[in-house]
């Protein structure tokens, strides 16, 4: 439903902001080449959030107007196209992108779970190798108290985990500002930074905004207000829809989102409601979206007006997307039971020394950031490391390699799996927490192969040409074609490998209360 203009007027704020990216880097002295060479960065930051499908920024969909921030951002950045991430769930997806591993190392295959002490995390690395350490700790599926903190001292982590419904009243911003580093904490450490020119340090920002309900971030009046601004994004929804639509989805979003033919059924829902309510739907997440952009735009203009941009290494990219009802999807309005490519492919954006700007189209894996973060830092890795170091590649010293990108989808644990009986559709993709009932996928550039569990437990073989049909509506898989037949066999290794690498011993380590606490935060538990 996005619909937007881009003409010139656009074309020029992206070379605005570029020029600003440019002298930022010549305030530290050189031409920008050099720069990208000589400069080593002392600040790092890997900023990741939750639940971002790339099609609502604009450095990936060009009608987007709403994302001013990601697109300044962008103009004077590295945007990888074709990032993939591991699993569609947050607390695995975290466990990736902070190790550089896949869950057969890190032995995450659920949330919320507690991440294992002796696996080594990013900022593990950067403090061997000197840098200070710092967790905006904001995510209750990655949370410092789950794990995700190691390697950071614990008067470091700012823990802001609480999770809560939006109602009437005003939401808190003091807390939006605390878990995203928008807060006096950080502005200390760019203090700090600036007046000891040998220090470094390593930030990793964990969060959500837009996570499903959707209205918990925004109200009713905060999504008239974004439509009036962009009316284009959701074209004639009203406040009577609005007044209609969230309250019916709060409702009965449990059986919308975990089987929607048979709730269609039951609950008398035609084409058109289905329509109407898809729009709202779209219209509350943008809504959440462009407050993202206002935060994230926040930390880069701090980031700007302490001098340090010259001297900051600025990763963005999110644990998983989110679909937002297509009619062939299984699972509307969530992420996780279904290897889509809303939920799969998902955005990274990369700015810093060493990183020129512009386009990288090869594929690239949520694995591969932490390496790449550390490799332009200098940082040399130990193994484990899945990942590749790809900052040889962003200084133009080699050619980008031709990657494949694997994927699973999640288990959940045994009581969200008894909770969700009632559902018949989730039930049969998800019976039991088993790796062996999980489904694959494989990104080949535009190419996608997976093995999708059916729900007579079969693994149907499926192929699909994302550039001509980005939806997935015809499945290509040929079984007599010997490079489909070798992709398949590709997913069968890398799932036995998962199945290998899954430890049913390790649970949660959470109580009982506070899982469905945890759970039920995030809406996967009533």
């Amino acid at each position: 439903m996005i619909q937007v203009e881009h003409g010139p007027a656009r074309r020029l704020r992206a070379r605005a902001a570029l020029a600003v990216f440019l002298l930022a880097l010549a305030a530290c002295g050189g031409e920008p080449g050099e720069q990208e060479h000589s400069v080593a960065p002392r600040l790092v930051i890997l900023y990741v959030a939750c639940t971002v499908n790339k099609a609502y920024l604009s450095p990936y969909e060009a009608r987007v107007r709403f994302t001013p921030g990601f697109e300044r951002f962008a103009a004077g950045a590295r945007v990888f196209r074709r990032h993939v991430t591991e699993c569609g769930q947050s607390g695995v997806d975290f466990a990736t992108i902070f190790t550089g591993t896949q869950a057969d190392k890190h032995g995450t295959y659920d949330h919320p779970s507690i991440l294992p002490e002796h696996v080594v995390l990013g900022a593990e690395r950067f403090a061997a190798a000197g840098f200070e350490t710092y967790f905006w700790s904001g995510h209750p599926m990655a949370s410092a108290q789950l794990g995700y903190g190691q390697g950071v001292p614990p008067d470091h982590v700012v823990r802001r985990e609480r999770m809560f419904r939006r109602t009437a009243k005003p939401y808190d911003e003091a807390y939006l500002e605390k878990l995203t580093a928008n807060d006096r904490e950080f502005e200390a450490l760019l203090a700090h930074l600036k007046a000891d020119p040998g220090a470094r340090a390593f930030v990793q920002i964990a969060f959500t905004v837009s996570h499903e309900p959707y209205d918990q971030y925004a109200t009713v009046d905060e999504v008239l207000a974004f439509l009036q601004s962009y009316p284009e994004v959701a074209p004639g929804v009203t406040r009577a829809e609005l007044e209609r639509w969230v309250p019916f989805y709060g409702s009965h979003r449990h059986a919308l989102n975990w089987d929607l033919a048979a709730t269609r059924q039951e609950l008398a829902l035609g084409d058109e409601d289905v329509r109407a309510l898809a729009a709202v739907l779209e219209a509350v997440y943008a809504t959440s979206i462009h407050r993202l952009d206002a935060l994230f735009g926040r930390l880069v203009d701090r980031i700007e007006k302490s001098g340090l941009a010259g001297e900051c290494l600025l990763s963005f990219t999110v644990d998983h997307g989110e679909l937002l009802y297509r009619e062939n999807a299984l699972f509307p309005w969530t992420h996780g039971p279904e290897p889509t490519p809303e939920v799969l492919d998902v955005p990274w954006i990369l700015s810093g020394p060493g990183v020129a700007p512009g386009d990288y189209p090869g594929v690239t894996r949520s694995i591969d950031v932490l390496p790449t973060l550390a490799g332009l830092a200098g940082i040399e890795l130990e193994p484990p490391v899945d990942g590749t170091d790809l900052a040889p590649v962003l200084r133009g010293e080699r050619a980008a390699p031709r990657q494949l990108a694997f994927s699973h989808t999640p288990l959940w644990p045994a009581d969200q799996i008894e909770r969700w009986a009632e559902f018949a559709l989730v039930h049969d993709l998800l019976p039991r927490r088993d790796p062996e009932v999980m489904s694959v996928r494989v990104r080949d550039e535009d190419r996608v192969f997976k093995l999708q569990r059916t729900r007579d437990g079969r693994f149907e073989a499926r192929a699909f040409d994302l550039a001509g049909d980005p939806a997935e509506t015809r499945n290509l898989f040929d079984p007599a074609d010997p490079e489909h037949a070798r992709m398949a066999e590709e997913l069968t290794r890398y799932k036995q490998k998962l199945v290998e690498g899954f430890d049913p011993a390790h649970a949660s380590g959470l109580s009982d209360e506070e899982t469905y606490e945890r759970l039920k935060a995030l809406g996967y538990a009533r």
